[in-house]
């Protein structure tokens, strides 16, 4: 096996050892000896892979110390893009998601709000629609829409720790890297009232966002709707 394809294993294996609480904020990673040795490799194999952990934000390495958890990836200034348990000012209850569709394959819809690429139109969509619940109250609705382009197992697989984008990452090397939103203010239709249990009519606000990643022309396209009779949104 190449050098390159061996630091890059490394690099996957310990990404998601971390994401997946293997490993918590402030432990120590295995040392480099004990990396290489278990994986057969060089030392330089080894620091290649560190390093790119290190720039993701995940790893802080200390001379002398070796290279400690922070799980800090680094972030889009967006509704709280690690998850939506930070959206409540001033409260600190669980948030659960629920599906109210699964990952599933569809066509785009005709009027789709964004400019679609041929490829993500012969592609076709993977679709996926999601409550925000703080116990029995939804705070947010969000519809979902990703391109079907080398996504393999993807609507399969449960995702990793219920996060779409810790999958992407761990699963698929998709990491965000950067925002496209606009907000606008709209009344709950008879559908929104239902699932955010709100009045019809009563405001909602409506966040639409295109998601670049760090794979050239794949975006992750987001319609989110808040239920603001209960609950502010902080960005």
């Amino acid at each position: 096996m190449k050098e390159t394809a061996r630091y890059i294993t490394v690099q996957k294996d310990l990404r998601r050892s971390i994401i997946e609480g293997k490993y918590s904020v402030g432990d120590l990673l295995p040392s480099e000896n004990d990396l290489c040795n278990h994986y057969g490799i060089a030392r330089m194999t080894v620091r290649n892979a560190l390093s790119n952990l290190e720039a993701e934000g995940l790893i802080e390495r200390q001379k002398g110390k070796g290279s400690i958890v922070k799980l800090k990836r680094k972030s889009i200034e967006l509704l709280s893009i690690k998850g939506f348990t930070e959206i409540m000012k001033g409260r600190e209850h669980q948030i659960n998601t629920v599906f109210l569709k699964k990952p599933g394959f569809i066509p785009w819809p005709k009027d789709f709000y964004w400019s679609l690429s041929q490829e993500e139109i012969q592609s076709g969509a993977i679709f996926l629609s999601r409550i925000r619940m703080s116990g029995e109250k939804a705070i947010m609705m969000e519809n979902t829409f990703l391109s079907n382009s080398q996504l393999v197992g993807f609507c399969e697989n449960e995702f990793v720790n219920k996060s779409l984008f810790d999958t992407l990452i761990v699963n698929h090397d998709i990491e965000m890297t950067g925002v496209v939103q606009k907000f606008r203010a709209i009344p709950a239709t008879v559908e929104l009232a239902k699932s955010l249990q709100v009045r019809v009519g009563a405001p909602i606000l409506e966040i639409i966002r295109k998601l670049t990643t760090n794979r050239e022309g794949f975006f992750v396209y987001s319609f989110a709707y808040c239920n603001t009779d209960d609950f502010t949104i902080e960005a």
